[in-house]
């Protein structure tokens, strides 16, 4: 006689609950990650392209301030470049009016000068014409003072001779012959007294 078969069976039930939830109480501030059974699945971390923009923005700001800067210093040495045409504009223009100056002054001096010398010169003439007068007559008066004293010498050898003949005449009594002679002496003295003091107001 065969031998029975036989069977046997199995069943394993596994069941896991796992709960994958995170619960937050107050502010957050930061970030929760939540996963199943360790597995936190594909995290990807984004700035929305702030940090792109931030770099433009930055880029735009050094560019522009270089701009900025370059503009300010063209500024600059088109200041300095117009300061310095103006600085020589002005020492020209100081040069010129000084110049000017300068020659207005040097006519002003030299006409001066001329007008001085034709002072002199006018002078010297009227100088020299006062003492040729001064010459003249003072000739003419030594000449007159010669003339006055040859004159009274003159009359006084007269008078000598007068007198000599009223003496020789008194003998016989003609006092006037006498008085003549008395009167031409005086008269020739008198002549030589005056050709004498004309002689030192002369002097």
């Amino acid at each position: 006689m065969g031998k029975g078969g036989s069977s046997s069976s199995s069943n394993t039930t596994n069941t896991t609950n796992t709960n994958g939830t995170s619960a937050i109480s107050g502010d957050n501030l930061g970030v929760v990650i939540s996963g199943v059974n360790g597995n936190v699945g594909n995290i990807t971390v984004t700035d929305h392209g702030a940090m792109n923009t931030a770099e433009s923005i930055a880029k735009s700001a050094v560019a522009s301030n270089a701009s900025a800067m370059k503009e300010a210093s063209d500024l600059g040495k088109e200041a300095i470049k117009s300061n310095e045409n103006v600085t020589k504009e002005a020492l020209k223009s100081n040069e010129s009016v000084s110049k000017k100056a300068l020659d207005t002054g040097f006519e002003s001096l030299k006409e001066s000068l001329g007008f001085g010398s034709e002072a002199l010169k006018e002078n010297s003439a009227v100088n020299q014409v006062a003492m040729d007068n001064m010459r003249r007559n003072s000739e003419d008066s030594i000449n007159a003072v010669k003339a006055m004293a040859a004159q009274s010498g003159l009359n006084a050898r007269e008078a000598l001779h007068m007198a000599e003949k009223t003496a020789q005449r008194s003998q016989t009594g003609n006092s006037g012959d006498m008085t003549k002679v008395v009167i031409a002496v005086a008269g020739a003295f008198g002549i030589a007294a005056v050709a004498f003091a004309v002689t030192r107001g002369r002097g």
